[in-house]
């Protein structure tokens, strides 16, 4: 849907209207308790419930509507030749959008709705309730940063989602570089509008920021007597290539593309360089986003986003410095195990720079790493069994990050699978600098990304058939990271990490976590400096100072998400210990897991109440 350094998806375009979706206070349709959401052989719905489904299904198509970009994301029929302009008119399209559909919501009654349909409509309500209530912070968020805007999104978007399965798809993709002339105006007014509110990027981010949209534009069709292809004009001829069209209409199409490239294209993103470069000389400082007009009213409105839970960031602060302490303390135990013999900090340090933990940055070695990562999945996957009742059917592939993006991006991602399964799912590993890319990481590392990680939570969202379909797509953070970090850390208790230095990767990736509630808050509530967090990270996690740099410099600019990670593993883990001792030897870990993933994306409230749900019955 996760960094870096961070080694999760960075990126809000991955899922529908990804980041507003993540859950803040339930109101007016509170559900009945024993809620729970139904099998596809349930009984025969109400006529209400039949309406309430028809209302999804109409706001769902009306989206897809006033989204086409989502329509290429999830491999729909087409047409895919425009873009989703995201201008102040659409937001407040949007807002009032939600706003009506909340009056017809409240006009379902709720006791004629099936558990399942209750579980729907009151996710659906919070969806609503986020939009609503996130709007006046629509220029808070950054519309640019070295994360995320029009100098990376456009073009990866082109390259990992829009197919060409036909010359018509073509025409499209054609089409969409035209279009990318109105799409980069309605980022730079927004960009201008954010500038005048004195809502600007932190100093750090325009290097990268200039750097990337840079990168678009250069190579063929730009520079005179380049060797190798823009990265759109690459990604361009490699598709149509693949259609084995006749040599003239192949290069008609490839000239068109060439055409709107030198046009439309260079011209937005020249630009956009010269905006960007003008505010650079105003951005002297380098603050979390209590600098930002009503910034601390702001912090905690991310918090609860991001969360889905009323949490006060200053407990949240302290939970993370005992946390940090306690993890610590089980890598001391590994210390131990393997005879290390010295301080914390120096253990950090080895496993940071000693050779035996890093392939070499030669082309065998970034194969080498991807076929690593490839192995440990292809593992998992044969053990399944053990562990669930519902699989995914999607497929999944290990991809190296593209090098138009691999320096502003970060050191691994996952990209989702098409619904249909046509497109697989992408584990993206950053090879750009193999000196973040440590093999005792990579175990843990590919759990949270592929498998049971991202992938399958996912794909088997995608996949059933029996929800609302808004309710196989939506995302919300503490769930959905919070899933991939339990992805982690289970596997443990059933004989993975045999490697004593692959279980201090494991450590290492939840520590590192757990100093995220540490830094997050340090920075957007206690005012740390970027040094001051750095450094915390530095002495406090064995993660490498790049990477630490890298981590850092994503919480100011995306603040709140970085605690979605711990918040909400925590909560899974604190489900599936009450379920264990309420249950004893009636608790089976694959109902347990079907539970957590047969409902969708949902936030922690919900996610509760579905265990507990499931708990009462299981019991009786």
């Amino acid at each position: 849907m996760t960094a870096s350094s961070s080694r999760e998806t960075i990126t809000r375009r991955t899922l529908l209207r990804r980041g507003l979706m993540a859950g803040t206070a339930l109101v007016a349709l509170t559900a009945v308790p024993g809620m729970i959401a139904q099998p596809a052989a349930a009984a025969e719905p109400s006529e209400t419930e039949k309406a309430l489904n028809a209302f999804f299904e109409d706001c769902w198509n009306e989206d897809l509507a006033r989204d086409p970009q989502q329509r290429t994301v999830l491999g729909l029929p087409g047409p895919h030749d425009k873009w989703t302009i995201p201008d102040d008119a659409h937001l407040l399209e949007s807002f009032h959008l939600a706003e009506q559909r909340l009056k017809t919501l409240k006009g379902f009654k709720v006791a004629e709705l099936s558990p399942g349909a209750q579980v729907s409509a009151r996710l659906f309500e919070n969806e609503l309730q986020q939009t609503i209530s996130q709007y006046p912070w629509r220029n808070h968020s950054y519309v640019i940063s070295q994360l995320t805007g029009p100098h990376t999104d456009i073009a990866s978007f082109l390259i990992t989602y829009h197919a060409v399965g036909s010359a018509q798809d073509a025409e499209d993709y054609v089409a969409r570089l035209v279009g990318i002339a109105p799409l980069m105006d309605a980022y730079i007014t927004r960009i201008g509008k954010q500038a005048d509110m004195g809502v600007l990027p932190p100093a750090f981010a325009f290097k990268s920021i200039l750097e990337a949209a840079r990168n678009v534009i250069t190579g063929k069709p730009f520079t005179n007597g380049a060797m190798e292809s823009s990265p759109l004009l690459a990604d361009f001829t490699e598709k149509v290539t693949a259609l084995k069209l006749a040599d003239a209409e192949q290069a008609r199409l490839i000239a068109a593309a060439e055409k709107a490239l030198t046009g439309q294209v260079q011209a937005s993103f020249q630009k956009l360089i010269s905006t960007v470069s003008a505010l650079e000389t105003k951005a002297t400082t380098s603050n979390g986003v209590w600098a930002l007009p009503d910034g601390e009213r702001f912090y905690r409105s991310q918090v609860q986003l991001m969360t889905t839970l009323p949490l006060d960031p200053a407990a949240v602060h302290v939970q993370g410095l005992k946390e940090v302490a306690a993890l610590q303390d089980e890598m001391r135990a590994i210390m131990a195990k393997v005879g290390f013999k010295g301080e914390l900090r120096a253990f950090f340090d080895y496993l940071r720079t000693d050779k035996r933990f890093f392939d070499p940055a030669t082309p065998e070695g970034r194969a080498t790493l991807l076929k690593r990562a490839t192995d440990i999945i292809d593992r998992m996957r044969s053990d399944l069994d053990r562990f669930f009742l519902t699989k995914p059917k999607a497929p999944i592939v290990v991809k190296a990050v593209e090098p138009f993006r691999e320096k502003a991006t970060a050191s691994a991602f996952y990209e989702p699978a098409s619904p249909d399964g046509s497109r697989p799912g992408v584990f993206y590993t950053n090879l750009y600098d193999m000196s973040v890319n440590p093999i005792p990481m990579l175990e843990s590392l590919a759990y949270h990304e592929g498998i049971p990680g991202h992938h399958m939570q996912i794909a088997i969202a995608q996949e059933m058939a029996n929800l609302p379909t808004f309710r196989r797509f939506i995302w919300n953070s503490a769930y959905g990271e919070g899933w991939a970090l339990y992805a982690e850390r289970f596997p443990k208790e059933y004989g993975y990490y045999q490697d004593p230095y692959s279980d201090a990767g494991r450590i290492a990736s939840e520590l590192f976590r757990a100093a995220r509630l540490v830094l997050d808050t340090g920075i957007h509530l206690k005012r740390w400096t970027r040094e001051q967090a750095i450094a915390y990270m530095n002495d406090n996690t064995a993660n490498p100072e790049h990477d630490n740099i890298t981590e850092i410099e994503r919480y100011f600019v995306w603040p709140g998400q970085a605690l979605a990670y711990k918040i909400g593993m925590n909560k899974i883990l604190e489900l599936r210990e009450v379920a264990k001792a309420k249950l004893g030897t009636k608790f089976d870990i694959r109902a347990f897991h079907d539970t957590v993933l047969t409902s969708g994306s949902v936030n922690l409230p919900v996610l509760e109440a579905l265990v507990q749900d499931w708990v009462k019955r299981t019991a009786a």
